[in-house]
């Protein structure tokens, strides 16, 4: 892989790794890491507005029981945090390929 001595330069000083292949895998690392976090707080505070799980929410949803299930704050919460779900895992799923 051909990096420019700048870039090549900025990665070992973000990273302290003199190998830029390992500093840019780093970086991704980090990266993922962030959004993990991001997206686990996402889903907490989801959580929390409805004190249960995506798991219990959509089983509930499906059957009847959310009041106001098909309000358009309820379905826009249950669409988003159905991504949200998908995104952790896929990034979860990233991450654990790279360890």
């Amino acid at each position: 892989m051909i990096i420019a001595a700048n870039i090549s330069k900025t990665l070992m000083e973000i990273t302290g790794e003199p190998r830029a292949d390992i500093a840019i895998l780093e970086i991704i690392e980090d990266a993922v890491e962030h959004r993990i976090e991001k997206i686990s707080a996402e889903i907490k505070s989801l959580e929390e507005k409805y004190s249960m799980t995506f798991e219990e929410f959509k089983k509930r949803f499906e059957a009847g029981e959310i009041p106001e299930a098909f309000s358009y704050e309820v379905e826009t919460d249950y669409f988003e945090w159905e991504g949200l779900v998908s995104r952790l895992n896929k990034y979860n799923s990233l991450l654990a390929m790279h360890k």
